[in-house]
């Protein structure tokens, strides 16, 4: 079975403060249909890529397809109050090889279109460090954003990047894979020349031949 971890995109939709507003505008040229989009490169589910902190770093159309997809993991962080700092600790128990991806969830997609959304737990920048030294290619959460949405800061966003571990914000439907399983994570973002991040569809499926031990 195959599972989509992004957020469909339309007109109104959630945005991180500040960034521009989203809306889907449909043009009629009978018979054909086509629309107008107007949106911010980290609108919805979507990959920030080096060049989102670093004005000279990696580009979205300088991601090689590998790197966009292979194993990953989903590690449960629910139960933190809200702007909870997460420490290396949540990775206890959890079996984390170079090259995976690594899924937290928070359990705050339950405030999607709520003002709470933005209180979501984060990741600390003891965290960040821990993930950078097990190698892994690509980080997600279901929140707005792996650093501290309402206290701002950017430490883990820094040192992913700078490490070239991709990042993709505002997942779900992450209860819906098991833990300690393997998934293969599919990450397909908007090839945007020069871009620092785009809106992607994000997909996980049952790895096979992937030795867990």
């Amino acid at each position: 079975m195959m599972y989509d971890l992004s957020r469909p995109i339309l007109s109104g939709m959630p945005v991180y403060p500040g960034d521009p507003p989203v809306q889907v505008k449909p043009l009629s040229f009978p018979p054909w249909q086509i629309s107008e989009l107007h949106m911010g490169s980290h609108s919805g589910t979507h990959l920030d890529a080096p060049r989102h902190r670093f004005a000279t770093g990696v580009g979205i159309d300088d991601i090689t397809p590998d790197r966009l997809i292979g194993p990953g993991i989903v590690i449960d962080v629910g139960g933190y109050p809200a702007n909870a700092e997460l420490g290396p600790s949540v990775l206890a128990g959890y079996k984390l090889r170079p090259g995976m991806a690594v899924l937290f969830r928070t359990g705050w997609e339950v405030y999607w279109e709520r003002d709470e959304y933005a209180r979501h737990p984060y990741i600390g920048a003891a965290l960040a460090e821990a993930l950078v030294q097990r190698e892994v290619r690509l980080v997600g959460i279901d929140a707005f954003s792996v650093d501290s949405t309402v206290a701002g800061g950017d430490a883990a966003h820094t040192l992913l990047l700078r490490n070239n571990i991709l990042i993709v914000e505002n997942l779900c439907h992450l209860a819906n894979l098991e833990l300690g399983v393997i998934y293969t994570v599919a990450c397909f973002p908007l090839l945007i020349v020069g871009g620092d991040g785009a809106p992607a569809r994000v997909l996980a499926w049952r790895a096979t031949g992937f030795d867990p031990s």
